[in-house]
């Protein structure tokens, strides 16, 4: 009896200290890319502020230039974290992509979304610009970047007029797209992906929401005719995903897969992205 109890506090200690090294290692991961985020803002802010009070096209080259290179930076360190220090193995299957201003849409899981987007297209090409929502700014850190950068800020609210914002703000950041270099990363989920949502939504998908298609519309109309789009599919091959977890290496494989297409050879949106998100769901299925 003796022997056993001494057994079940031996088995209870391992899993306790199991839990506070896994917890130790999220922390340590979310003080990294906290710190990183945070240095980042601190160099970005005085040369948004330059950029704003001096509108000279000399000083705004000057200015896009270091924000480039300042953005590639924590791109960089933050892949560093993600695959040296953690090992976390990303299979990437599909061709790099090779444009400067490809629109990028992708399903939408965890927050972890976001450094592994950068990571594919960053990593070989033009930084990432977001539409977000409006309400981001107020976050931390992650919003003042936002803002900071410019991002286009989406109010995605009931009220009146809001449709008619975001409509505004989709179109000015569309006719912008193309003529400097960059990506425009849209989630058309609108949220991250949970079980609740899915359920609610009554999708016919096992892994994914409800694509939304105006963003995407609007940028079709208004891009260069000869946009690539570069479609991502994120398989984390577990259920549940939460930026926790993967901050402490789980899962520790995930597959990234890439596929292209030409904004000019899409007619219906609707209809492309049903049926993209079905053979998405599929994919996802597999894994």
């Amino acid at each position: 009896m003796v022997l056993i109890k001494s057994g079940i506090e031996e088995i209870a200690s391992k899993s306790i200290n199991n839990t506070i090294m896994k917890n130790f290692i999220s922390f340590s991961s979310a003080l990294w890319v906290t710190t990183n985020l945070l240095l980042g803002f601190v160099l970005l802010l005085p040369i948004s502020i330059i950029s704003w009070l001096m509108p000279l096209p000399v000083v705004s080259r000057g200015s896009t230039f270091i924000a480039d290179h300042i953005y590639r930076t924590a791109v960089k360190l933050d892949t560093f974290w993600m695959q040296r220090v953690l090992g976390i193995e990303l299979v990437i299957k599909g061709n790099p992509n090779t444009q400067q201003t490809p629109v990028v849409i992708c399903n939408h899981q965890s927050w972890f979304d976001i450094p592994l987007v950068q990571q594919v297209i960053t990593g070989n090409g033009p930084i990432i610009k977001f539409l977000v929502k409006r309400e981001i700014v107020w976050v931390p850190i992650i919003g003042w970047i936002c803002l900071v950068l410019n991002f286009p800020r989406l109010s995605r609210g009931k009220k009146n007029g809001t449709g008619e914002s975001d409509f505004s703000i989709i179109q000015k950041a569309s006719k912008g797209h193309g003529k400097t270099s960059g990506a425009l990363l849209i989630f058309p989920e609108g949220t991250r992906f949970t079980e609740s949502k899915r359920v609610n939504q009554k999708v016919p998908y096992r892994h994914l929401l409800k694509p939304k298609t105006g963003g995407l519309k609007m940028i079709k109309q208004h891009a260069n005719i000869d946009t690539n789009l570069v479609d991502i599919t994120i398989d984390y091959h577990q259920k549940n995903v939460h930026i926790w977890n993967c901050l402490r290496a789980d899962p520790a494989k995930i597959t990234i897969t890439l596929e292209h297409y030409s904004l000019a050879e899409i007619d219906d949106i609707q209809t492309w992205l049903n049926n993209r998100w079905l053979e998405k769901d599929q994919l996802l299925s597999r894994g």
